[in-house]
């Protein structure tokens, strides 16, 4: 069957018309986020280089910054490796059982009236404020971290889930019903494409909460890790180190929040959006 030439330019048309547009919808998103990222290091090296109102003890320099770079060498991207390491395992883990236990909640009801109680108990208790019984119960190592960060992702995404379900409109379901699709091809193809992109947007959420956690046991014990890098320099009061530490933080954090809104991007190209 041979295609139709103009159906084929019409469409290279409306696909380069498409990626034009997302362009020029881009530009002043940069430029904007570049002007400010500018100004932000123009105030740090008035502030503290040149005028010296900010004292070294309170907030390093930029020198002082880039000379602690330098001087921490590999064991920065040793304890990069070791937090992203852990973030990553916890955020998968967390996050892909959250779904699944509210995809089950909301098929069963007994379920959901067993695990709901619990649930909302726990959820409201920060995880932070679990951490003597995790050393008590796993030690220093890596596996009280991740299920730490693990719990923190999957208390985000069970109720994440389980609200994308409630809100999806009920006349879905019954047109599925009324072309004669069984339950579970409804759940499979209707209910989970139109949940698709709440759920997505709740990996962002647990990502964040998941550098929070993970970070945050790190300063009360690890081998390896930025929190471990973070808690050594402050009690030194090393503000440089710390600076570094927390940049490192953030730039990891930027980078897997962005592949997750890349690869949602992908998923959810029907779904209707803003750039962010």
């Amino acid at each position: 069957m041979f295609s139709d030439p103009s159906a084929q330019k019409s469409k290279r048309k409306l696909m380069r018309s498409r990626a034009k547009s997302k362009a020029q919808n881009e530009t002043p998103r940069i430029v904007v986020g570049s002007i400010a990222i500018a100004v932000v290091l123009l105030l740090w090296w008035l502030l503290t280089s040149i005028t010296g109102i900010v004292a070294p003890l309170y907030f390093p320099s930029p020198e002082s910054a880039i000379d602690a770079f330098v001087a921490l060498n590999w064991q920065l991207g040793i304890d990069a490796i070791a937090t992203f390491r852990r973030v990553l395992l916890s955020w998968a883990l967390g996050s892909s059982i959250g779904v699944l236990v509210g995809l089950a909640m909301s098929r069963s009801a007994l379920l959901r009236y067993a695990l709901a109680p619990l649930i909302e108990a726990v959820r409201p208790v920060p995880p932070i404020a679990l951490i003597p019984f995790i050393i008590l119960w796993f030690g220093i190592g890596d596996s009280g971290k991740v299920f730490l960060g693990s719990l923190a992702c999957f208390m985000v995404m069970v109720i994440n889930t389980l609200v994308a379900v409630t809100n999806v409109p009920p006349v879905y379901r019954r047109a599925g019903r009324s072309l004669g699709a069984s339950a579970s091809r409804i759940n499979w193809r209707i209910v989970l494409p139109a949940i698709l992109p709440e759920i997505l947007a709740g990996f962002r959420i647990g990502s964040a909460l998941a550098w929070t956690v993970i970070v945050a046991t790190e300063f009360l014990g690890a081998e390896a890790g930025i929190g471990r890098l973070i808690m050594q320099a402050s009690r030194t009061l090393n503000t440089p180190v710390v600076l570094v530490g927390t940049v490192a933080v953030a730039l990891m954090a930027i980078v897997l929040d962005q592949i997750i809104v890349h690869v949602s991007a992908r998923l959810t190209r029907w779904a209707p959006k803003e750039a962010y």
